[in-house]
């Protein structure tokens, strides 16, 4: 007789590459998955720190900061829930004189918070690929960085927003002649804010094309309890998960890349695939070391850690043969 299934709680957006496990079409292994749907990031995310979830889509910069003392009591799988280029998410204010990134030396520029996954690759773009000092720049932060025992780097200028202030209308007054978000307040929204890099497709194809980074934000997180108890438990989600994108694929080529309301969606959809290969979204830790390790250079770059990591201490051990 079989023994029943191991019954795991996990929270997720309802992005199109998890809806096969969200939908039950997929099932992962020896698991029975309770799925809570949360668009909401910060919630999530909240939600997921205070150990509401066995298993949980969390914010990676977050992750990577807490490596040293490991308060979070849970363990990375190489399950990238969510990928973003970020070039699109730096906005300045047109009356601040910034034209080109390096004019963000010396001034005011906005991040939600110091960790987040968003601002950690756009800072570390600026400063690698743009000639942006970080130390030069006052950053004003909407929120602190909430890990015990963090302490910012020296050289760090760091100021927390006034209370019950936004980022949007501290940019649009003038407050902040820059900010990093993950809001969309470009084209069109205010007449005073505009994108740092206008063709910022151009610039993120260029930067795929140059490093093969489609940059992290997101990674599926399980408590590490669960791990000790049932190491099998990682590869079952693996496999659940990556099943799961495959029937998303799937779906993409036989119905939505003809289908989907827009103008020139099959072109897109094509043009991806000519540069990254048919997975685009690629998961397991041999294809994605090189994104995670440009990550980790980052994180201690800009004061995250003490030291810089490596991937291989990232993630459950059986998923090195990802």
């Amino acid at each position: 007789m079989s023994a029943p299934p191991l019954k795991l709680s996990m929270t997720c957006g309802p992005y199109d590459r998890a809806q096969a496990l969200i939908n039950g079409t997929v099932r992962a292994r020896g698991i029975e998955l309770d799925i809570t749907v949360n668009d909401d990031d910060v919630s999530r995310q909240s939600q997921s720190a205070r150990g509401m979830f066995d298993v949980a889509e969390f914010f990676t910069g977050t992750y990577i900061a807490d490596l040293p003392r490991r308060t979070l009591g849970f363990t990375a799988l190489p399950i990238f829930v969510k990928r973003m280029f970020r070039h699109s998410y730096i906005y300045i204010n047109r009356r601040s004189g910034i034209a080109k990134p390096s004019d963000l030396n010396g001034r005011r520029v906005g991040v939600q918070t110091w960790a987040t996954s968003a601002a950690l690759w756009a800072k570390g773009i600026l400063e690698e690929d743009y000639g942006v000092d970080l130390s030069s720049i006052t950053w004003v932060a909407w929120q602190p960085v909430r890990l015990p025992d963090w302490t910012p780097p020296p050289w760090l200028k760091m100021e927390i927003a006034p209370a019950g202030s936004s980022q949007y209308d501290l940019l649009a007054s003038g407050a902040i002649d820059a900010g990093i978000t993950t809001e969309v307040w470009a084209p069109n929204v205010h007449p005073d804010i505009d994108f740092l890099f206008p063709d910022h497709g151009a610039e993120e194809r260029a930067y795929f094309a140059r490093t093969r980074c489609f940059p992290i934000m997101h990674t599926l997180l399980v408590r590490t309890a669960i791990l000790e108890a049932h190491p099998w438990v990682a590869q079952s989600l693996y496999d659940a998960w990556e099943a799961s994108k495959q029937a998303c694929y799937r779906k993409q080529e036989e119905w939505a890349r003809i289908h989907t309301t827009s103008l020139w969606y099959r072109a897109l959809w094509e043009e991806e695939r000519r540069a990254a290969g048919p997975d685009i979204y690629p998961w397991g830790f041999a294809r994605t070391r090189h994104e995670v390790d440009r990550m980790l250079a980052y994180a201690h770059r800009q004061g995250l850690t003490p030291r810089k990591y490596e991937p291989e201490e990232m993630f459950w051990p059986s998923m090195l043969q990802t």
